[in-house]
């Protein structure tokens, strides 16, 4: 695991996509580790606390704004 990240998903890897120049990993969740300091008073991750962020085209990005829960996008 990585020590400086409040949370790691532990996985097994299931199959590998060739796409080009990249390739996507197929994967099943084995196990969540979570830093006690990340979680809420509910016990599930904090995204405040845990400040998770994104690496897209060479930028980094926060991800500091919820936009919508489960199945939002299938609403009218």
């Amino acid at each position: 695991m990585i020590k400086e990240c409040p949370v790691n998903i532990e996985c097994k890897v299931k199959q590998t996509l060739k796409l080009g120049s990249h390739d996507m990993f197929i994967a099943e969740i084995l196990a969540i580790h979570a830093d006690k300091e990340a979680l809420g008073a509910n016990g599930k991750i904090d995204f405040e606390k845990a400040e998770p962020f994104v690496y897209n085209h060479g930028e980094y990005w926060t991800l500091d704004k919820k936009i919508g829960a489960y199945g939002f996008s299938n609403k009218k």
